[in-house]
Parts: structure tokens; C-alpha cells; sequence
């Protein structure tokens, strides 16, 4: 597709304001912000603003389906098809991890949205984040039945359940990441490879099965 310079400029103006919008919310909370600030930001004037987005909840959808596809479009870029699947999750969380060291201001955004509770008010982006969010869970299901397969995942445990369980321990991270603050120095592919192993072996050292074979504790009789 070739755009001509108008389309180019409008699409240039268009992602100027996204970028503004972002940087309001994150900071203020999406209710809080007025589009006034939003363009304001963006150096434009409000009825600008008007010409691509219509009110405020066009925007924060727009925003936020915006750079949902840009990470898209960075994992099926940095990820070969050929890929082992575990190597695969491991790519998928340091893909994630540098993006959103990158587009810190969109997560902040994107926790602000769960924390005002829009997603139950604002049907739209509910459904848009939801849809997202289910190719990504579909595509790591797809890795854990192919490791599954392999004998690298264990057979007993719902693949479902395997794909939670590795989605919340990413999740953690990042919010240590931007909340906790505890990792001044944050290397994206370490912590990936943090969190697969940490994932796949789990945080014990065995020294507890040592201790107690059976399971469980017994008092003497």
C-alpha cells in the first residue's frame, strides 16, 4: 500500500496524539484527563483533535489497539516459526519485558484502565483487549501442547493452566518491574530466562521432599 503525503501526514498527526494521550493517563488517570490536555500535548488544537478521534473513549481504544498491534507485530517479527516451543516462551517474555521498558507510559495506562474499571463500562475495549489477549494466550497454548508432545512439559496438568501459570509469573514481573522498582538494572533476555526456568523447575531445592518423603508432617504417637 502506498500512502499518498496527506495520508502520511494525517497518520504521522494521528500517532502524535496517541503518543500524547498516553503520556496524560498514565500520569493522571483516564478519568481525570480532559482531550483538552491530550492536545494540548500534542501541540494541535481540541477541534484537531476532533478530526481523528470523537470523544475520549475513541482515543483510549485507539491508543491502546495500537500498541497491542505494534507488539504484535514485533513478536511474529523477532520470533522464527522454527523456534523450539519453550525457547519460543522464553522469546514471548523477553519480547514483552523490553517492549514495555520501551512503552513504559502505555503500561501505566493500561493498569489505569483495569484499576477505573472501564473495561466493565466501555464494551468496545473490553472486547479489543480481550481479543488480544486471546491470540496470545492461543499462541502459547499451541507451544505448550507442541512441548507437551516433546515430553518437556508434564502431560498431567491442563495445558490451559500451564499457560496461566507462566502468564502470571511474567505478569509479576513486570509489575516488580515498574512498582517494586527492585531491579535497577533490568536485562529483559536474563529475566526471560529467569522466568522459564523459574517456571519449568519451580523455586524449591528438593530439600523438602527430603525431609518429608510422604508429604506431610506427622506427630509421634
Amino acid at each position: 500500500m502506498v500512502w499518498t503525503d496527506e495520508e502520511d501526514r494525517k497518520e504521522r498527526r494521528r500517532k502524535l496524539i496517541m503518543r500524547a494521550a498516553l503520556k496524560i493517563i498514565s500520569r493522571k488517570g483516564y478519568n481525570p484527563t480532559a482531550l483538552e490536555e491530550v492536545a494540548q500535548e500534542a501541540g494541535i488544537a481540541k477541534g484537531t483533535l476532533y478530526l481523528y478521534f470523537k470523544d475520549k473513549e475513541d482515543l483510549m481504544y485507539n491508543t491502546i489497539m495500537y500498541v497491542l498491534d505494534h507488539l504484535k507485530e514485533r513478536m511474529i517479527e523477532r520470533i522464527p516459526r522454527n523456534l523450539p516451543p519453550l525457547e519460543t516462551l522464553e522469546r514471548i517474555a523477553s519480547i514483552l519485558f523490553e517492549y514495555f521498558l520501551e512503552n513504559d507510559e502505555f503500561y501505566n495506562t493500561y493498569l489505569t484502565v483495569l484499576n477505573y474499571h472501564l473495561l466493565s463500562n466501555y464494551t468496545h475495549l473490553f472486547e479489543g483487549m480481550v481479543a488480544r489477549k486471546r491470540e496470545l494466550y492461543d499462541f502459547e497454548f499451541q507451544l505448550v501442547e507442541q512441548a507437551k508432545e516433546q515430553g518437556l512439559v508434564r502431560e498431567d496438568i491442563p495445558t490451559m493452566d500451564i499457560v496461566m501459570a507462566y502468564d502470571g509469573i511474567v505478569s509479576n514481573i513486570m509489575d516488580q518491574l515498574f512498582f517494586m522498582k527492585q531491579d535497577v538494572e533490568f536485562e529483559p533476555e536474563q529475566k526471560a530466562k529467569m522466568v522459564l526456568r523459574l517456571f519449568l523447575e519451580g523455586a524449591g531445592t528438593g530439600q523438602m521432599k527430603k525431609r518429608n518423603p510422604r508429604g506431610s508432617e506427622r506427630s509421634a504417637s
